[in-house]
């Protein structure tokens, strides 16, 4: 026997899968899917008491619900053959996973796990970090991404763009695009802004130097009306589950309906 909201839950589901395909054409709803897709941010994976840092049980705990809910990960490729208009096939429950940083724990413990759960994920580096002391290396991003992961640009400095002038902002994002490009062998078409911070110049600059899309720290699903400033999910040490996260932020019922 099923509880009254199992039955709701289903019922709702139903609803949504029945409007989808009787009302909508194709393309509608891959647009509608992409309105709505979660993508969640994370830092660092690991036992710093940082509220930054989620432990490793935690992250295998969120990557497990979110598998056996059924959300399928999605590249940068796909999201970036959205974006150019061409006609793709994306899984009923898209969901992108994001960290920003390069730590050298997204190497050591996020990993691994996102591996087991056949998932992928997309990495932000500090290209001027590149190397450092707990900070992804050279050698670990080509491995990721021969794996299959993904990377974008988080700039050189990390420093808030909106408080930069426009040749600093330009420096920062055209010379991170291009020193990870040398790094990886392919195009960087994403960014990630360091604390979300951006202006309308920001976006504009980015526009120029070549990236498709761009990352802020604005809560709730993402939209692609302005892909350049597109919102995520943050996941803190303090949260419990994602099921906990979206409660909290008022999405839960979009997030598992």
């Amino acid at each position: 026997m099923i509880t009254r909201r199992q039955f709701l839950t289903r019922c709702a589901g139903a609803a949504l899968t029945i409007s989808g395909i009787g009302l909508c054409s194709k393309y509608n709803v891959i647009d509608k899917l992409m309105k709505s897709i979660p993508i969640l941010l994370y830092h660092r994976v690991g036992v710093e008491p940082d509220d930054l840092t989620i432990s490793v049980k935690h992250f295998e705990q969120d990557m497990s619900l979110l598998s056996n809910a059924g959300y399928n990960t999605l590249s940068l490729t796909q999201v970036r053959q959205y974006l150019q208009g061409h006609s793709l096939s994306l899984p009923k429950r898209p969901l992108i996973i994001t960290f920003d940083d390069g730590y050298l724990d997204n190497y050591t413990n996020a990993f691994p796990i996102l591996q087991k759960y056949s998932m992928v994920a997309s990495f932000y580096i500090i290209t001027g970090m590149i190397g450092n002391n707990d900070r992804l290396t050279i050698s670990q991003i080509r491995e990721m991404e021969m794996a299959g992961m993904d990377f974008g640009s988080h700039t050189i400095t990390h420093r808030s763009l909106a408080g930069l002038t426009i040749g600093e902002v330009t420096t920062e994002l055209n010379k991170s695009k291009f020193d990870l490009e040398q790094i990886i062998g392919r195009s960087v078409d994403f960014i990630a802004y360091p604390c979300g911070s951006y202006k309308d110049e920001t976006l504009r600059i980015a526009r120029d130097a070549g990236y498709l899309g761009g990352f802020s720290v604005h809560d709730g699903f993402a939209e692609f009306s302005n892909p350049l400033a597109i919102r995520r999910i943050p996941i803190f040490h303090y949260d419990r589950s994602i099921a906990y996260v979206m409660a909290k932020k008022g999405l839960l019922p979009r997030m598992f309906s």
